[in-house]
């Protein structure tokens, strides 16, 4: 497994060129290797630095490199794991929930998108569709003043905890109507995060803001393994994964990525809502933040499974959003294990009290 998690890390040092290619020449580049998937330009006229600061965001999970979260460990080998799944087909009730890509526009934002879609997917899972609550990135972008930088950036750790001590209202994309906290255009074409209001910024919305606020009941990580991944997905939903994001992904197109081509961009956080395999590669199906015009797979992308590429296996986050959902029936194969070291094993002991620093 140590050789499967450094097969991105290899490859960048084989592969990588440390000059800008035009996104016409990397695409050329990238084709005519005819690897696993095909490119193509997707960001005309952005250099790699301007579409790293405006489309990913993922700085980490946590401020503290000690930190520690609860790790869920599943027993595997309990429910046979299908070839192929995916989130939409599983639970039809939340497809329009599950199936729902969002788009963070110019803002760094990613992982206050991947927290709360997978937030409000866990949520109408759990109570069989009865609850179709849009979690409000904004809402989270704004006003967690410990999650990160805003529109430069964000932990995911904080995102969860922020979830379950304050709680985060409802809230659409960028020039919608939907919910308490819609997207603002300040984030969505500026790249500036704007100010925390604690009262609802749609006018149509009815409910008041503190009253809209939603907490969720705990949140894990989850062993490098794709078999704990994948029970845990066709347990509880979609996970939040995060992976590095090289010059190549960004003409992504459609097939199964690997890492080809081009230097290291930053981190991106991203939903994982299923797996599957095309031409005999093995792949997880993956929901972007980068809107439903984004590639050839309306806004989804696949990428390699079982070698950790780019680091998309390494870092995995689930939550429980319904009390009552925390132990499913049939699910007494699963634990909760407390993986710490140092100053990590008190941080996790109280995860769940944990609103400032």
């Amino acid at each position: 497994m140590k050789h499967l998690l450094l097969l991105c890390t290899v490859a960048h040092l084989v592969w990588a060129k440390p000059s800008r290619e035009s996104p016409n020449r990397l695409v050329e580049t990238i084709n005519s290797k005819k690897t696993t998937w095909k490119a193509g330009v997707n960001f005309p006229g952005e250099t790699p630095e301007e579409f790293a600061k405006k489309h990913l965001g993922f700085l980490g999970n946590h401020q503290d490199p000690n930190f520690r979260v609860a790790k869920k460990v599943h027993k595997i080998g309990k429910t046979t794991i299908p070839e192929s799944f995916d989130a939409r087909e599983q639970w039809p009730e939340c497809k329009d929930v599950i199936g729902n890509i969002r788009d963070q526009g110019n803002c760094g934002s990613c992982w206050a998108f991947a927290t709360t879609e997978v937030m409000s997917d866990r949520l109408c899972i759990a109570s069989k569709g009865e609850i179709k609550f849009e979690f409000s990135p904004q809402d989270l972008l704004s006003c967690c003043n410990y999650c990160g930088n805003g529109c430069d950036g964000g932990y995911t750790a904080r995102a969860w905890i922020y979830w379950i001590g304050h709680g985060i209202v409802s809230g659409g994309d960028y020039n919608t109507n939907i919910g308490c906290k819609p997207y603002e255009a300040l984030a969505f074409l500026n790249h500036t995060t704007p100010s925390c209001k604690t009262t609802c910024t749609n006018d149509n919305y009815k409910t008041a803001y503190e009253d809209d606020r939603f907490n969720g009941v705990t949140y894990y990580s989850l062993d490098v393994s794709v078999e704990q991944m994948q029970t845990d997905i066709m347990t509880y939903g979609p996970i939040q994964a995060s992976y590095r994001v090289f010059e190549d992904f960004v003409t992504y197109k459609e097939g199964v990525y690997q890492y080809t081509e081009g230097e290291e961009l930053g981190g991106h956080a991203v939903k994982i809502i299923g797996w599957g395999s095309e031409n005999n590669v093995p792949y997880w199906l993956v929901a972007n933040s980068w809107g439903s015009h984004w590639a050839n797979l309306k806004g989804y992308f696949k990428i390699r499974r079982g070698t950790d590429e780019c680091g998309i296996e390494g870092n995995v986050y689930g939550g429980i959003a319904l009390r009552d959902n925390s132990d499913p029936p049939g699910d007494t194969g699963s634990a909760i294990n407390v993986v710490s070291s140092g100053l990590g094993l008190l941080l996790s002991g109280l995860m769940f009290f944990m609103l400032f620093e």
